[in-house]
């Protein structure tokens, strides 16, 4: 995120936060194994701090006022705050985390507040596994002290030259989340094709909304797929967030593509509900994600 001088503004919504734009030649495809990681246990379930959006406000706001939540969060995570989230995941029997950008922004975290943070992830048994955020050199900087491998989330101005080169120079790779797109053709455009530092982050809830066939779209983007949301939505046509199956995403087909393709990353289970406390159900989504694994 730019600095607060140049931030957009706090009525943007989460798309347009994350909108990536730009597209590129292709560029070759790198192998399989750089992206696989035999150390990754069989239950590659994560909790996506992104569900706690409306923490600040008691559990209630709109999508549309994404960025104001974005930036009460930023305010509001100390170290206690951290620490009280990091408890309640842990307690639902979480063991890995993707840490959404508000919750370790640039802004705020120094490399001494880095190495609290993560402290505090150890000490409650998480492994912080991704990063949902804006591509730039500074949450490349944080993926870095955190010890987190890849952000996923929107390119912001990046070509995928500039991205590519970026991601090389600090050694953290990224993965655009679609949001907008419609098709695979689509997305991959917005990372020219892909390489071995550019790949997707497939978001299911955001094919739903846009009444895109999620399964089509994995087998499509194929080996390029590193890193999934795993997220349901009411119906297509809004991005109203409800219990995984209980909508129109087909998550269970989603998944079993994702077997289809060899997939070996993590499933970082999101919901940013509107109304209610994702925390509520965080036990059930994570059961219902991990009985379809193991299945």
């Amino acid at each position: 995120m730019p600095s607060r001088a140049s931030q957009p503004p706090s009525s943007l919504s989460r798309r347009s936060f994350l909108a990536a734009t730009g597209a590129g030649a292709a560029t070759a495809l790198a192998p399989r194994a750089l992206f696989a990681d035999a150390s990754v246990p069989a239950k590659r379930v994560v909790f996506n701090t992104a569900n706690l959006v409306a923490r600040v406000t008691g559990y209630r706001y709109q999508l549309s006022h994404w960025m104001d939540q974005h930036n009460k969060t930023i305010a509001a995570t100390d170290e206690a705050a951290w620490r009280a989230i990091c408890k309640e995941i842990a307690a639902a029997g979480w063991k890995a985390v993707e840490v959404w950008e508000a919750h370790a922004a640039p802004e705020a975290l120094d490399e001494a507040k880095a190495r609290l943070w993560k402290r505090i992830l150890d000490e409650h048994g998480l492994t912080p596994v991704a990063y949902a955020g804006g591509l730039r050199p500074e949450t490349l900087r944080i993926c870095g002290r955190l010890g987190i491998p890849h952000v996923d989330g929107g390119l912001r101005e990046h070509t995928p030259e500039k991205a590519t080169a970026l991601c090389r120079e600090h050694g953290i790779r990224f993965n655009i989340e679609n949001h907008p797109e419609k098709s695979a053709g689509e997305i991959l455009a917005k990372i020219g094709g892909g390489n071995e530092w550019l790949g997707v982050c497939i978001d299911m809830g955001w094919l739903g909304t846009q009444g895109v066939s999620g399964p089509a779209v994995i087998k499509t983007c194929g080996p390029l797929v590193r890193h999934t949301h795993v997220k349901d939505v009411k119906a297509a046509g809004k991005h109203e967030t409800c219990l995984l199956g209980d909508g129109v995403a087909d998550v269970g087909g989603c998944l079993a593509a994702l077997r289809d393709v060899n997939y070996a990353g993590w499933y970082s289970w999101e919901d940013e509900p509107e109304d209610r406390n994702p925390l509520d159900s965080a036990v059930r989504n994570r059961e219902w994600i991990e009985k379809r694994l193991a299945g």
